[in-house]
């Protein structure tokens, strides 16, 4: 049960166009802060920072804090149901 759980927070987290653009976005950059992805995908500070707890709690991402801001990448090594993901993106 565990495992479907998991597998359909994975599928939900990107079901989503925004999160989508927030994964090909740290796809080819490979880190950014909360405040550049937001400037770059055009969504708010607050709803970025949602999207972005969501793919961590997925599995997709890790984050790092430095002084005030807080630094996102792709998680590593990633599990088979998101490499599958990212590789369809």
């Amino acid at each position: 049960m565990k495992k479907l759980n998991a597998l359909e927070r994975t599928y939900k987290a990107a079901a989503n166009r925004k999160r989508l653009h927030i994964l090909v976005f740290l796809k080819k950059k490979h880190s950014a802060t909360v405040g550049t992805i937001a400037k770059t995908i055009g969504l708010k500070h607050q709803a970025t920072s949602k999207h972005l707890q969501i793919l961590e709690s997925a599995g997709f991402l890790s984050r790092r804090k430095r002084g005030l801001f807080v630094a996102y990448r792709l998680y590593t090594p990633l599990k088979e149901v998101q490499r599958k993901v990212l590789s369809s993106i």
